[in-house]
């Protein structure tokens, strides 16, 4: 027994009664014809799928997790979301849904849930199983092999996260081996992955992987209700309509550094000499659920730099959570140090005073931020400025390095709460994945009180 029909339907109405059947769009039979289509000496296949709201995502994993089980009998599947209850609510019923009863021949409810299938063909012998899973925790799957990862909104998902199970797929009930991630426009790794093509092609292709993306709009989607895109787009704002109806991964409007810009600000030439290094400290929380601990170094270089004094260049990067964060945090701050061969001057948000007195007891240079209603505000513009062309040069006054993989995303995905959500006259960023551009912003602080460095003091106003 099959639940995929490959009869594609072009009106909502036609779709089958039977909720166990499914009729793929045309979008959705690319991604079994992107599986199926391999060289019988390819391993794996590495597969993003999605972009646009309503373009079949969570209901493509579903079937492609049931099809799989029933294909390789004893294979071992993983379905993950970032947290367990948008999992449950979504996809897992999704799944439920639509899985024929006849198939399920075990179910166990208890966090994470699996389910076993077995069916087709199939009278007896070795059941697959299904794992629902969160991925907020994904350093407990280092004993887990899978011959499937399906991650539904990869874009909530760690990059960690989705590296562990890179290396999980190894189950021996299934030889051909996938990982698919479906998501919404997000920067990061999946866009990083599958829309910008970043990952060594030549290294995948040595290793029999094949790499594939497939984007999904609301227009290739037949099953939805009529005029559901025009509605949306009357409705959701015009950077909404841009990212989850046009499925756009560069257009994310209401940024807060909206002239940021990727090529830019990024440092390909040699480095110049500086004068003075800088460093911003956000720290976070001790479990696997807080908010990341992160760290920015940079340097400020000499006025003999061919640049000009004053500019700042990002080096490198820390984002971390979880037991012994401050520890791993200390061992980097070293490191850069050593790297570097001269002290960093340090700064942290004064609340957290508990870790700035700490790292200062380790022989560190570390002060305090300034406080205040409008500190956060202030910190922006200093970002801002830096990141505006000088009158004189026409080029920014700060840049990053190509090492620092994390910053560049979290700019672009850096954006402003409405104020409705806030309720707060003052603009306030959102606070989600913010803890690298709260290190930034305490860099920039440090960086223009540090003694002897001559800095553009242009003032830039915010403009909402």
């Amino acid at each position: 027994m099959t639940t995929t029909q490959t009869t594609q339907t072009t009106q909502p109405e036609q779709a089958p009664k039977n909720p166990a059947l499914f009729t793929p769009t045309a979008r959705q039979l690319e991604v079994w014809e992107f599986l199926k289509s391999r060289e019988p000496s390819q391993g794996a296949a590495l597969l993003g799928y999605g972009g646009a709201m309503g373009g079949g995502k969570t209901r493509t994993l579903v079937e492609l997790a049931i099809e799989t089980a029933l294909a390789f009998p004893g294979t071992r599947i993983l379905i993950g979301r970032l947290h367990y209850t948008d999992l449950s609510a979504t996809t897992m019923r999704e799944f439920f849904r639509h899985c024929p009863r006849e198939l399920i021949v075990d179910r166990r409810r208890s966090q994470p849930e699996t389910v076993a299938l077995r069916g087709g063909q199939q009278e007896s012998g070795p059941a697959s199983t299904i794992q629902f899973r969160q991925l907020r925790d994904w350093r407990g799957l280092g004993s887990e092999q899978y011959g499937a990862v399906l991650i539904d909104e990869a874009g909530e998902v760690p990059e960690e996260a989705a590296r562990m199970l890179l290396t999980r797929l190894r189950h021996p009930a299934q030889p051909f081996r996938y990982f698919v991630a479906a998501s919404n426009p997000w920067p990061g790794w999946f866009e990083r992955w599958f829309v910008r093509r970043e990952l060594p092609h030549d290294q995948l292709k040595d290793a029999n992987i094949r790499l594939g993306f497939i984007p999904a709009r609301i227009r290739d989607n037949p099953h939805l209700p009529p005029h559901y895109e025009q509605m949306q787009r009357l409705l959701l704002p015009e950077d909404w309509v841009d990212r989850f109806v046009e499925g756009n991964f560069e257009s994310l409007l209401g940024l807060v550094y909206a002239n940021f810009d990727r090529q830019a600000h990024r440092w390909t030439d040699k480095l110049p000499p500086f004068a003075a290094y800088v460093g911003g400290i956000d720290f976070g929380g001790l479990a696997e659920h807080h908010h990341h601990t992160a760290a920015v170094v940079a340097g400020l270089t000499a006025p003999t730099a061919p640049c000009g004094g004053g500019v700042l260049i990002r080096l490198d990067e820390f984002e971390d959570r979880g037991p012994e964060v401050i520890t791993r945090l200390d061992a980097w701050m070293r490191q850069s140090e050593q790297r570097l061969q001269r002290r960093v001057r340090w700064r942290a948000d004064r609340s957290q005073s508990a870790w700035i007195g700490q790292m200062r007891r380790t022989g560190f240079h570390i002060e305090s931020s300034h406080s205040g209603p409008h500190t956060v505000i202030a910190g922006i513009n200093r970002v801002q400025r830096r990141l505006a062309p000088d009158p004189d040069t026409a080029r920014p006054q700060s840049y990053y390095t190509p090492p620092m993989r994390r910053f560049p995303e979290r700019m672009l995905a850096y954006r402003w709460q409405p104020p409705s959500e806030s309720g707060n006259p003052i603009p306030q960023p959102h606070k989600q994945d913010d803890d690298l551009m709260d290190a930034d912003r305490y860099l920039h602080e440090e960086a223009d009180s540090a003694p002897a460095i001559q800095i553009r003091t242009t003032p830039l106003r915010i403009l909402r």
